[in-house]
C-alpha cells in the first residue's frame, strides 16, 4: 500500500479517468499494491493495475519519498455497503512516473487526547510516547500495530512489516519513541473503530529512549499501592514505564493471573503472549504497566520472571468465609469499601446451576445461594481437574474474588456493578460438600412424561389391534358364510342331481331303448320312418349328453375355483381323452359372475369336445383375456375341420354349435368361426362381463 501526501490535484472526467500527483509516505508489500491519497481530510484508496504490477514485478515500483504522477481508469462501485455509506468508485492505477526524492519534515506537535478526539483527521502530526503492546493485524499479516502509551492516553499505530518487522517493535516494548505520520480514521470492516497514526518516511518512527531490560525495571515502591495515589501518579506520567512487582500467584483464568503482591494487595495481570504466563503457587515477578479500574489495580501487557531472591514456598492469603449476601453487600458500594475488599480471597457455600455440558465446554459455572449468584472460572485449571460435577450438588469454592463492573479499565463516578467471579487457585479449591438426590424433580418429571408416553404408546396400540382385529373378524365371518353359503349351494346341486338323475335320466333311457326297438322293428331305415326314427335317436343322444353334462357340473366344485385355467381344466378333464390340450385363460375369477362362469365353461366344453369327437383333434388350444370390459375366448384345434355352411344342424339331431350361439346370444356377444376341411378350425367367441354380486 502506498500512502501518497501533498496531493496536487486527482481529476475525474466523464470518460472515467483520473490522474493526481503527490509524494509516497510509506509502502506496504502486497499484489497489486495499493496506495491512499488524503483529500479534504478523507483517505482514498487506489490500486495499481494487475497488468502494471506484473510489469514491475519483483520490486516496489516507489518508495517513501518518492514525489510520483499517476493516472489510471474509475470503475463503477461495486455495490458493497460501510456501516455510514455506499463504497465510492475504485481507482486504478494504469500509469506511474517518479520525479524525484524528499524527505517529510515537520508535523504539528499533538496529544493523545487531540487524536482521539478526531481533531487531526488526515493531519500530520508529531507524537511522542512509549511503546506499552506490540500485535500483529488480526486481518493482514503485512502490517503490525503498536499502542503508544502517553499521559493524555493510548494512541494506535500501524507499521509495514517489511520496514518494520514485528520481532524488531516486540523489542521495542517500553522504549520511548517519537512518531511522524497521519492521522486516519479507522471505519471499515474492522473490530477496531478510532483514529490511528501511520508513520511516514524512514524516519517516520524513531527511538528516542531504549527500553530497560527486565532486571533494570524500577520495582513499584511499596507505600504506592493505593488506587488514588495511582491515579494522581499516572494523570502526571510518572507511571508512564512498566514497573516490576513481587509476589505470588494465587490463581489464573484463560485471560488473568492473579498476583498477592509483597504488601498484601491482590492484582490482576494481562499478560500480552502465552509465553509469559506462570505457574500458579510460584513466587515471580510482574512486570508490566500500571493501569486501575474500579475493582483495583491491574497489570496490563505483562511477562512474568521467577523472583530468585525468595526461595520459601508461595502462600495464599487466607480466605474469609462470608455468605454471598454479605459479599454482594459489600461488592456493590465500592465507595464505601476499601479497594482490597473488592478483590480478596474468599470461600463462598452454593448450588451447582449450569448443565454439565456447559460446565466442561465454557470452563465455567454458577453457583447460588438465598437468590444470589457468583461465576466460577475454572479455565486456568489443568484439563480434566474439573472432574464430574452434577448440577444441583452444593459446592465449597476458595479463590479470588474479582468483582466486575461494566467500565472496566477505568475508575468511574459510577460504576455500573455487572457480577462476581471467583478464580479457584487448584482443583482442590472445589469441594463438593453434598451431591444432589437422585430423585429430583427433573428426573420426576422425565419419569411422568416418560410413563404417559408409554401409556400413550400401549393406548394407540390398543386401538390398532382393537381395528385390526374387528376388521381380521369380519373378514372371517365374511369368508365363513361364504364357505356356507357354497356348502348350501354343493348341498342344492347336488340334490338337484340326484333327482334328475332318478326321474329325467332313467326315463331317457327308457324312451332311448323304445326308440331303439321301434328302429329295429320296422328294419327298413330308407323309408321315412326309419329317418325319423334315426333323428329321433341322435336328438335322444343329445339330450342324455346335455343332462350328463349337467348332473356332472352340478355335482362338482368348478364354481369354486379361484383360477379359471384351473376350473376349465377340471371341466374339460372327463371329454378330453388322449388329446392334448393347453389353457391360457388371464381372466380373474372375481371378475366373473357365476352365471358368466357357467356359460363360459359349457361353450369351452361344447367346442372341445366337438373338436374331438367330430373334428378327430389331437391338440386343442384354449386362450382368453378380458379387454375392454368383454371377455374374448377362442378354442383352436388342429381337426379335419369342416364347411360352416353344410354343418348338419338342429333338424339332423346336432345342437352343439346351435346351443353355443344360443348361449352367447343371450349374453350379448358374438362367435366367430374359421373352419375349412382338412385345415382345423378356431372358434372365438366375445361376451360382456356382469359385476359379480358380493354375497349378503
Amino acid at each position: 500500500m502506498f500512502f501518497l501526501a501533498a496531493v496536487a490535484c486527482v481529476r475525474a472526467d466523464a470518460s472515467h479517468t483520473f490522474s493526481c500527483t503527490g509524494r509516497v509516505a510509506f509502502v506496504c508489500g502486497g499484489e497489486p499494491q495499493r496506495l491512499i491519497i488524503l483529500q479534504d481530510g478523507e483517505p482514498q484508496e487506489i490500486s495499481l493495475s494487475r497488468s502494471f504490477w506484473l510489469e514491475n514485478a519483483g520490486r516496489h515500483p516507489v518508495k517513501s519519498g518518492d514525489v510520483i504522477s499517476i493516472s489510471g481508469v474509475v470503475t463503477e462501485p461495486t455495490g458493497l455497503v460501510k456501516e455510514e455509506k455506499p463504497y465510492e468508485s475504485a481507482h486504478i492505477i494504469t500509469n506511474l512516473t517518479t520525479f524525484g526524492f524528499a524527505r517529510f519534515s515537520g508535523g504539528r506537535r499533538v496529544t493523545a487526547r487531540q487524536i482521539n478526539a478526531g481533531e487531526h483527521n488526515g493531519d500530520l502530526v508529531r507524537l511522542s510516547g512509549v511503546v506499552s503492546a506490540v500485535m500483529r493485524d488480526e486481518m493482514n499479516a503485512l502490517w503490525n500495530w503498536l499502542v503508544l502509551r502517553t499521559i493524555t492516553g493510548d494512541v494506535y499505530i500501524a507499521a509495514p512489516d517489511h520496514e518494520h518487522p514485528l520481532d524488531e517493535l516486540l523489542a521495542l516494548t517500553d522504549a520511548e519513541v517519537d512518531v511522524r505520520g497521519f492521522v486516519i480514521e479507522q471505519s471499515r470492516w474492522r473490530r477496531f473503530r478510532g483514529q490511528y497514526i501511520m508513520p511516514v518516511g524512514d524516519d517516520g518512527m524513531t527511538t528516542v529512549k531504549t527500553p530497560p531490560s527486565p532486571e533494570e525495571v524500577a520495582p513499584l515502591p511499596s507505600g504506592c499501592i493505593n488506587i488514588e495515589m495511582l491515579d494522581r501518579l499516572i494523570k502526571k506520567g510518572e507511571l508512564i514505564h512498566r514497573v516490576r512487582i513481587d509476589g505470588e500467584l494465587i490463581a489464573a483464568s484463560r485471560r488473568y493471573r492473579f498476583l498477592h503482591s509483597s504488601g498484601g494487595h491482590i492484582l490482576k495481570v494481562a499478560t500480552l503472549r502465552a509465553e509469559s504466563a506462570a505457574v500458579c503457587g510460584e513466587h515471580v515477578s510482574a512486570i508490566g504497566f500500571v493501569a486501575l479500574d474500579t475493582s483495583g489495580i491491574n497489570l496490563v501487557d505483562a511477562v512474568f520472571a521467577k523472583d530468585r531472591k525468595r526461595r520459601q514456598a508461595a502462600t495464599r492469603p487466607a480466605a474469609d468465609k462470608v455468605d454471598m449476601a454479605q459479599l454482594f453487600a459489600e461488592t456493590k458500594n465500592p465507595s464505601g469499601s476499601s479497594p482490597t475488599r473488592l478483590r480478596r480471597c474468599v470461600c463462598v457455600s452454593g448450588t451447582v446451576m449450569n448443565h454439565a455440558e456447559n460446565m466442561m465446554a465454557e470452563k465455567t459455572f454458577r453457583i447460588e445461594q438465598d437468590g444470589y449468584c457468583v461465576n466460577v472460572d475454572v479455565s486456568g485449571l489443568p484439563e480434566g481437574a474439573l472432574g464430574n460435577i452434577p448440577p444441583g450438588c452444593k459446592m465449597r469454592v476458595t479463590g479470588v474474588c474479582d468483582a466486575e463492573f461494566g467500565t472496566e479499565g477505568a475508575i468511574a463516578s459510577f460504576p455500573r456493578f455487572t457480577g462476581l467471579t471467583i478464580i479457584p487457585m487448584y482443583a482442590s479449591d472445589i469441594m463438593v460438600v453434598k451431591r444432589p438426590p437422585w430423585w429430583t424433580p427433573g428426573r420426576m418429571y422425565a419419569a411422568i412424561l416418560s410413563l404417559l408416553g408409554a401409556l400413550t404408546t400401549i393406548t394407540g396400540l390398543c386401538v390398532a389391534l382393537k381395528v385390526l382385529s374387528d376388521r381380521r373378524g369380519r373378514q372371517l365371518y365374511d369368508e365363513k358364510v361364504a364357505h356356507i353359503r357354497t356348502e348350501v349351494k354343493v348341498e342344492e346341486r347336488t340334490r338337484l342331481a340326484v333327482e334328475l338323475h332318478d326321474a329325467i335320466s332313467q326315463t331317457l333311457t327308457g324312451v332311448a331303448l323304445q326308440v331303439d326297438s321301434a328302429a329295429r322293428a320296422n328294419g327298413d331305415e330308407s323309408n321315412a320312418v326309419g329317418a325319423f326314427l334315426k333323428t329321433a335317436r341322435n336328438m335322444l343322444a343329445s339330450c342324455r349328453r346335455e343332462l350328463k353334462d349337467c348332473l356332472w357340473d352340478l355335482r362338482s366344485r368348478t364354481f369354486e375355483e379361484k383360477d379359471m385355467s384351473e376350473a376349465i381344466m377340471r371341466t374339460i378333464g372327463p371329454h378330453k381323452g388322449d388329446a392334448a390340450v393347453s389353457v391360457r385363460f388371464n381372466v380373474p375369477r372375481e371378475r366373473l359372475s357365476e352365471s358368466t362362469t357357467h356359460t363360459i365353461l359349457s361353450i369351452v366344453r361344447e367346442l372341445m369336445v366337438n373338436a374331438i369327437r367330430h373334428g378327430r383333434a389331437t391338440r386343442v388350444w384354449i386362450a382368453g383375456e378380458l379387454r375392454d370390459g368383454c371377455i374374448t375366448f377362442s378354442v383352436r384345434d388342429d381337426g379335419c375341420g369342416f364347411d360352416a355352411a353344410s354343418a348338419p344342424g338342429p333338424q339332423d339331431g346336432h345342437f352343439g354349435l346351435q346351443g353355443v350361439r344360443e348361449r352367447v346370444n343371450a349374453t350379448g356377444g358374438a362367435v366367430t368361426i374359421a373352419s375349412a376341411p382338412g385345415g382345423g378350425t378356431k372358434v372365438t367367441v366375445s361376451i360382456k362381463t356382469e359385476t359379480p354380486r358380493i354375497p349378503q
